[in-house]
């Protein structure tokens, strides 16, 4: 063996060991992330959290719920007690009248009763006086008559005296008939005023009836009417107290999803600093490389062969640089886990075409087979939900649909602009790993979510979706479905905001769209 082989092979044995050296160092010195959950522990205290808020709102509804029925039920109460005392004040005023009434008619008794005891008072005078008179002409018999003749001057005389007396006779019972009738007259009106006033006196107590059944009503509705409002005041207390419960859930859920931010863009900072790290050492493996190999270059057959045998073997050996997603995957399933070269997502070395005896001595390009991707620029990412272009709110500041304060847009809403966006498949803008699933239906507003990292701190993030079809850790192509467009969180009706963000920072995405 010659001396030039016995280089070679010295080259290549000192290869091997740095590759293995690197290895062990990077072994012996991982680099851990400061969180000590994992991504997956922080969506389950997200769920349990999201079920005790859930639980809350359906104990507020609840009491909404009785507050609304307990309300209507007040003022049912209110109008119940309204016509009550509407009623009462009618039958008050029906009781006066008839009060007024009866009092009328006992006086008109009264009037009447004193007039006939006058009449009878007439009546017996006129009677005494005409006894007297029968008794004194049955007492003197004809003698009256005789006196009456016998003081006559003339026969007309006689006539007229005897007429006068029958107009005596005649007068006195007259007058006593008349008297009578009078008297019977009085007695039949006393009577029928007697009748009415025992058919006012029956209607006074029907309406008092009345108005006692409509007073003790009253008084039950009154006594509803302050029990439903003690039970109003109770309910109200007990919203006051599930609401400020609900306050503090929401403030957990704020904390637990901030979390999971600070994880994410900790794990974005981490595969940055991960890939560059690979990235110097690569290189400098490759300078080191590139310059052993410029030394032992020849130009025989047997040297050629000897090189390429080397430089395949470089190829074989120097594993491509793990990628940022790989490490971000990793980084989120577990926080604490090393990161080294030794990562079993590696990809292939690229095939070296074989040399002849007149190849020339190789450079260092032929070492540098693999290069990092560069940061995406103009439209490097894809629509996101192909067939449907309309954008209803663009990046940046904008109206709040609900406050209608002026707030920031993190990304833009896209829209139907021919047919119904609902339903619609939400694709990867890009080629990348998910670090993100949210299936709670409010995702802190963003609603049932996705969120893929594509490599140099770019991530994109798909929101308000129905659901979602993929799962944390999945690698994804560009198109590949990732949810169902849908109107979930904090949102005003079908469709997806779409987000692109740079080491976790949202910026316009209308750049690196088509």
């Amino acid at each position: 063996m010659n001396k030039q082989c016995r280089k070679a092979l010295a080259v290549l044995s000192a290869v091997i060991l740095t590759a293995t050296s690197l290895t062990l160092e990077a072994k012996q010195n991982p680099n851990n992330l400061a969180y000590a959950k994992t991504l997956k522990e922080i969506e389950q205290e997200k769920k349990e959290k999201q079920d005790q808020i859930d639980q809350k709102k359906e104990e507020l509804e609840k009491l909404s719920d009785d507050l609304n029925n307990k309300s209507a039920y007040e003022q049912t109460l209110k109008e119940q007690i309204s016509l009550i005392n509407g009623k009462m004040v009618l039958i008050d005023s029906q009781m006066s009248n008839l009060i007024g009434e009866i009092s009328e008619t006992e006086n008109q008794i009264a009037a009447l009763q004193n007039e006939i005891d006058e009449e009878e008072v007439a009546v017996q005078e006129g009677l005494k006086l005409f006894k007297s008179r029968i008794r004194a002409l049955y007492v003197h018999g004809n003698d009256s008559l005789l006196s009456a003749l016998v003081g006559a001057s003339s026969f007309y005389d006689v006539l007229a005296r005897m007429d006068l007396i029958k107009r005596i006779s005649k007068h006195d019972d007259e007058m006593i008939t008349e008297l009578r009738e009078k008297i019977n007259s009085l007695t039949n009106h006393k009577q029928d005023l007697t009748v009415s006033l025992q058919a006012l006196n029956l209607k006074q107590t029907e309406i008092q009836v009345l108005m006692d059944e409509f007073d003790s009503s009253k008084k039950e509705l009154d006594t509803a009417l302050s029990d439903n409002h003690v039970d109003i005041q109770m309910i109200e207390s007990k919203q006051l107290t599930a609401n400020n419960e609900l306050k503090m859930q929401q403030m957990d859920m704020d904390k637990i999803e901030q979390e999971e931010q600070d994880l994410i863009a900790e794990a974005i900072r981490k595969a940055m600093e991960e890939e560059q790290k690979k990235q110097e050492e690569e290189a400098r493996r490759k300078a080191e490389l590139a310059a052993k190999l410029t030394t032992t270059t020849t130009t025989t057959t047997t040297t050629t062969t000897t090189t390429t045998t080397v430089r395949t073997t470089i190829a074989t050996t120097t594993a491509a640089p793990v990628t940022q997603a790989s490490v971000v995957t990793e980084a989120l399933a577990n926080p604490q886990a090393e990161i080294t070269n030794a990562s079993t997502q590696e990809t292939p070395a690229p095939t070296t075409a074989p040399t002849t005896a007149a190849t020339t001595a190789p450079t260092t390009t032929t070492v540098a087979a693999t290069t990092t991707q560069a940061p995406p620029t103009g439209s490097m990412f894809a629509w996101p939900c192909p067939g449907h272009y309309g954008i209803s709110s663009p990046f940046g500041y904008r109206k709040d649909p609900f406050t209608g304060a002026a707030s920031g847009h993190s990304g833009i809403d896209i829209i139907g602009n021919v047919t119904a966006i609902n339903g619609a498949a939400a694709c990867a803008a890009g080629n990348g790993t998910v670090i993100r699933v949210v299936n709670d239906g409010w995702g802190g507003g963003y609603g049932n979510n996705v969120l893929i990292y594509h490599g140099n701190g770019y991530s994109t993030l798909y929101a308000h979706l129905q659901r979602a079809t993929v799962s944390v850790g999945q690698t994804v192509t560009v198109g590949q479905q990732v949810g169902v467009v849908g109107s979930t969180g904090r949102s005003t009706g079908p469709h997806l905001h779409f987000e692109v963000r740079i080491n976790d920072t949202p910026v316009n995405p209308v750049p690196y769209l088509p």
